[in-house]
Formats: structure tokens, C-alpha cells, sequence
């Protein structure tokens, strides 16, 4: 019973990134959504498929880290908001090749300034130093924690 009462989750890793991260996340929806009427998930999309060129979304899931219902729905979305074409694979009928309008290059460019004020000032609090030292310290937990995920899943 003491155990539990001096028990501070606010202390743990788990609870402090997972704190950080809906607060970043919060973050981009606030400004990405002030700023080119998006949520943070239409903008990863946008992003993810800026960088992989034209994509099914099961590519765009994977390199956005999202599921990949999450990027289907964003893609509807933004394929009404004329920024995502939407063709037909031509090796899987089933499957969608998603690709950027000149609209949403438009939209890019416009939301990529945000994007690195965002940064700047993020990695400006922490300074080069720490900054390299986060860097490390989340791929070290990343890899932890996918070892532990799948040690678990592996029970299953």
C-alpha cells in the first residue's frame, strides 16, 4: 500500500513523453488549423506524400507513423479540399495512388514557414547540445520500446 501512495506517474517516461506529445500534437492542429484550415493529420499527409511522391496510403501510414484508416479518412478530406488526386492503382485496382494537386503545393509552401518556426523554436530552448542528446535519448526509448512491444505481442 505505501508502494502505491508514493507512486508518481507524472515522474515516469511513459507519462512525461506521452505529455509532450499531445501537447506538440495539439500544437500543429492549433497552428496548422489557424493557419491553412487543416487538421495535423491532413498536414502529415500532405508532407508525407511532399516527400514520397505519388503513394498508395499504406506508404504515406507507415512513413507518417498513422494507421492506416487515419490516412484514408485524410486523404477524402483533402481530396475534397482539391489538395489530394486520388487514381486507381494500375497493379491493384483495389488499392488508391494518392498524389499532391498544384493547390497543395500552394498549401506546402505556405504551411512549411510555420513548420520551421515551430522547430526553430523548439530546438532553440533546448540549445545544440541537448538537442543532440534528445535525439539519441528518443531513438534509444524508440528502440526500447518496440523490443518491449513486440516481446509482448509475442505472449500473445
Amino acid at each position: 500500500a505505501e508502494d502505491l501512495r508514493r507512486h508518481a506517474p507524472e515522474k515516469l517516461i511513459t507519462f512525461r513523453v506521452s505529455v509532450l506529445s499531445q501537447t506538440l500534437a495539439r500544437l500543429v492542429d492549433t497552428s496548422v488549423g489557424q493557419d491553412l484550415g487543416l487538421s495535423s493529420r491532413q498536414w502529415r499527409v500532405l508532407v508525407m506524400l511532399n516527400r514520397l511522391g505519388p503513394s498508395t496510403s499504406g506508404a504515406v501510414a507507415r512513413m507518417a507513423s498513422l494507421d492506416h484508416s487515419q490516412v484514408s479518412r485524410a486523404s477524402f478530406e483533402l481530396a475534397a479540399k482539391g489538395l489530394v488526386a486520388m487514381e486507381e492503382d494500375a497493379a491493384d485496382r483495389r488499392r488508391q495512388v494518392l498524389s499532391l494537386t498544384p493547390a497543395a503545393l500552394a498549401v506546402l509552401r505556405d504551411g512549411l514557414g510555420g513548420s520551421l518556426e515551430r522547430e526553430r523554436r523548439l530546438r532553440a530552448c533546448l540549445g545544440e547540445a541537448d538537442y543532440a542528446a534528445l535525439g539519441r535519448a528518443l531513438a534509444a526509448l524508440t528502440a526500447e520500446a518496440r523490443t518491449m512491444l513486440d516481446e509482448r505481442r509475442g505472449k500473445e
